[in-house]
């Protein structure tokens, strides 16, 4: 990732940029700031200091276990260099916006912060490139000014003009009459096309996608009138996961698409993950395969590492193809490209699906298990390589979700899982790093790493953790 420069300091602010209510259906909302914890790596450098802002108290198990992997070095010798700030805020407000509300703050870290800092996040909006201004950051990240590349009609256009096969997708509504009308001029235009996907433009982690329930070989024989009563008819009893979807159909436009299905053979959702550094120069990251759920399976729920080796090769060529694209309109640091494989006929076709320009539930994962095994990403085969050469697997998820969890405290389940073999052991690369551990007794939910030194090791481990421990 970005490299900093001797003695250099970074502001880590993990801030999710969305309207309040849809924040506010998220559960355990304030312990998405853990994933961001592998930006310790940093303090690895002798003299960097870094400062981790968060709108609620760190849980202090996850915070120790990110800071065990940095390998041969004393935790303590890491802590005098970190600085965890808390704001004690749990509204469901974009964490960046409760900084940039809080001017005395704000004036002790333009003290503070050393001249050349950076300003990491999850994301760039005009929030961030607000307080990147006001503190005199230097910004890791997409400029604001281009996330419309990464919206569902702007990675359309981007595959277009790449010449990447994708789905075929409507130009941007910000109605449900102009959605009615863009489906039918799909439909009609593409006979061969069996379902449309409604997807809102800006919405991540597919809240914002819902598939429209018509039953099209039916609808193509009944005349235009009905047609169209037919479509508004679906659209308004669209079963979208976001409840205000409608409010978010006016502010940032949806779009109809194509749904590629599993009629004609197996499905499968890669995801190929590049970095393009302040120079332009675009690199492949990783590529895994991404487990799906929600109410329509089209939500992000974990990821194993790495992606199929059956496609591996086609997906890389197009995630750099994709990198050199973007970073010569502009697009700096993480970039994501969700990719859809299916198999027909011993043979697997690959569609673009989207672009996301922001870190995602597929990034710290492999950062951590770069920094747990000492590993580097081998272009040739498409894997994870450790220190000593051998392959490193993974499994991961953000949302690990057991009613048997509920009431838990993270030191219990710490416990249990040294008790049980359970927890990541540097010296054999095996075992289970945490995070979301702020979630666990509230809401059930963890996240957690799993790495293996085989496929079948990670799947394994993964199912073991899951099992237990129990509530009495």
């Amino acid at each position: 990732m970005a490299q900093l420069l001797p003695g250099s300091d970074l502001l880590v602010v993990p801030s999710y940029n969305a309207d309040p209510r849809t924040l506010s259906c998220i559960d355990g909302l304030d312990s998405w700031a853990e994933r961001h914890l592998v930006e310790l790596r940093h303090l690895l450098h002798p003299g960097h200091r870094l400062v981790f802002v968060t709108p609620t108290p760190i849980s202090e198990g996850c915070l120790e276990a990110v800071l065990k992997l940095m390998p041969a070095v004393p935790p303590s010798w890491l802590r005098e260099r970190l600085q965890a700030l808390c704001l004690h805020d749990h509204a469901p407000r974009p964490l960046t916006h409760k900084l940039l509300a809080r001017p005395r703050l704000l004036e002790q870290l333009r003290e503070q912060l050393r001249p050349g800092a950076r300003l990491a996040c999850y994301s760039v909006s005009p929030a961030e490139m607000a307080l990147a201004q006001l503190l005199n950051l230097e910004l890791e990240g997409t400029p604001a000014s281009l996330s419309g590349l990464g919206s569902k009609a702007g990675s359309a256009e981007v595959f277009a003009q790449v010449g990447m096969p994708h789905p075929r997708t409507s130009l941007l509504c910000h109605s449900l009459e102009q959605l009615r009308d863009a489906c039918t001029e799909l439909l009609e235009r593409h006979s061969d096309i069996n379902s449309l996907v409604v997807k809102l433009n800006r919405m991540a982690g597919g809240r914002g996608n819902a598939p429209l329930e018509l039953e099209l070989q039916s609808w193509r024989l009944q005349p235009p009138l009905q047609r169209r009563q037919a479509l508004e008819h679906a659209l308004l009893h669209l079963e979208m996961p976001l409840p205000h979807w409608r409010d978010e159909l006016l502010s940032n436009g949806a779009v109809a698409q194509e749904l590629i299905d599993g009629r004609a053979g197996a499905l499968s959702s890669p995801r190929m993950q590049l970095w393009i550094d302040g120079n332009g120069a675009a690199r492949l990251v990783s590529t895994h395969e991404q487990w799906l759920g929600g109410p329509h399976g089209q939500s992000f729920k974990g990821c194993r590492f790495p992606a199929r080796s059956v496609y591996r090769e086609e997906l890389m060529a197009m995630g750099e193809r994709l990198g050199q694209h973007l970073a010569g309109l502009g697009c700096r640091g993480a970039v994501l490209l969700d990719v859809l494989a299916r198999r027909q006929d011993k043979r697997w076709q690959l569609w673009a699906i989207e672009i996301n320009l922001r870190k995602g539930g597929t990034t710290h994962p492999f950062q951590l298990a770069a920094s747990a095994t000492g590993g580097n990403f081998d272009r040739a085969r498409g894997e994870l390589r450790s220190a000593d050469g051998s392959a490193v697997f993974y499994e991961a998820s953000d949302e690990l979700r057991m009613p048997h969890w509920h009431g838990l405290l993270p030191e219990q389940l710490l416990d249990d899982w040294v008790r049980r073999g359970l927890f990541f052991d540097s010296a054999r690369r095996r075992g289970c790093i945490p995070h979301r551990l702020g979630a666990l007794s509230e809401h059930g939910l963890l996240g957690a790493t799993v790495l293996g030194r085989s496929r079948r090791e990670a799947s394994d481990l993964m199912r073991q953790m899951r099992r237990g421990p129990r509530q009495p």
